[in-house]
C-alpha cells in the first residue's frame, strides 16, 4: 500500500515539473523505482522547460554552496596561520592597535574627548578593551551616545548596544535621532546604527595623538628612504 501511495505521489510530482533527482529525495526510492513508475508519464513541452530551468538553478546553486565551502576552508587555512604568528599580543601590541584604530575612527579636533566611532559592535567592543585595559580608563566613565534612525525602535537599540557594550545604562546619554530612514542605506553595518564611544582626559588625549604622529613620522621618515 506505500508502494501505491508513493508511486502516485512521484507521478503528481512529476506532472508538477520536478526532476527526477527531486523526487527520489522526496521519496527515498532508488532510481529504477522511479523510473518504472514514471516511463508512462507524458510531460508538457512547458513542463520540461520548467524541469529544464529547475535542473539549472539547482546546478548553480549547489556551484555557490562548493565555491563557499571552498572560500571558508581556505580563510580557515589562513586564519589559524595567521593566529599562530600574531599570537599572543603583548601589551604594547594591543596599544599600537589602537592608536591605528583611532588613527581612523578616532575624534581628532576636541582637546579632552578621546573618542572611537564605529556601526561594528566588535571594533566598539576593542575600543572599549583598550581605553580601559591599555590606556587604564576607568569604565565608569565611558560614556555612550548612539545616531540612530528615525524608522528605528529606540528601546530596542539602546538595548542591543547595553548588551553588546556590557555598559550600565546610565552611561547611554540622550542618542541622537537622525530625520532620515536607515532603509536608504544599502548596507548591513547600519541595522544598529552608529555607536559614539568615549571620555574625556585631555591629558591622555594628547598621548595618543602625540603616539599617533610618532608612528606616522615613523614610517614617513622610512617611505622618504626608498
Amino acid at each position: 500500500m506505500a508502494r501505491i501511495v508513493d508511486r502516485r505521489k512521484a507521478i503528481e510530482l512529476r506532472l508538477a515539473g520536478n526532476s527526477y533527482s527531486y523526487i527520489k529525495g522526496r521519496l527515498n526510492v532508488s532510481k529504477g523505482t522511479l523510473s518504472d513508475w514514471l516511463k508512462d508519464v507524458e510531460l508538457s513541452d512547458l513542463q520540461l522547460e520548467k524541469i529544464k530551468k529547475d535542473s539549472l538553478e539547482k546546478r548553480v546553486e549547489n556551484y555557490i554552496k562548493t565555491a563557499k565551502l571552498r572560500r571558508e576552508k581556505i580563510f580557515a587555512t589562513i586564519y589559524l596561520h595567521q593566529k599562530n604568528k600574531l599570537l599572543p599580543l603583548s601589551t604594547r601590541d594591543l596599544l599600537i592597535a589602537g592608536l591605528f584604530l583611532y588613527l581612523g575612527e578616532g575624534a581628532k579636533s576636541n582637546r579632552s574627548r578621546i573618542q572611537i566611532t564605529n556601526t561594528d559592535p566588535s571594533i566598539i567592543k576593542f575600543s572599549i578593551f583598550w581605553m580601559t585595559k591599555i590606556l587604564n580608563i576607568e569604565i565608569e566613565k565611558l560614556r555612550v551616545q548612539l545616531h540612530l534612525y528615525n524608522n528605528m525602535d529606540i528601546e530596542k537599540e539602546l538595548n542591543f548596544w547595553q548588551n553588546s557594550t556590557r555598559l550600565k545604562k546610565d552611561q547611554f546619554i540622550k542618542p541622537y535621532i537622525k530625520t532620515t530612514s536607515s532603509l536608504k542605506i544599502d548596507h548591513p553595518s547600519f541595522g544598529h546604527g552608529t555607536c559614539n564611544l568615549y571620555a574625556c582626559d585631555t591629558n591622555l588625549k594628547h598621548n595618543i595623538l602625540a603616539g599617533i604622529k610618532v608612528m606616522l613620522d615613523e614610517i614617513n621618515g622610512r617611505v622618504a628612504q626608498w
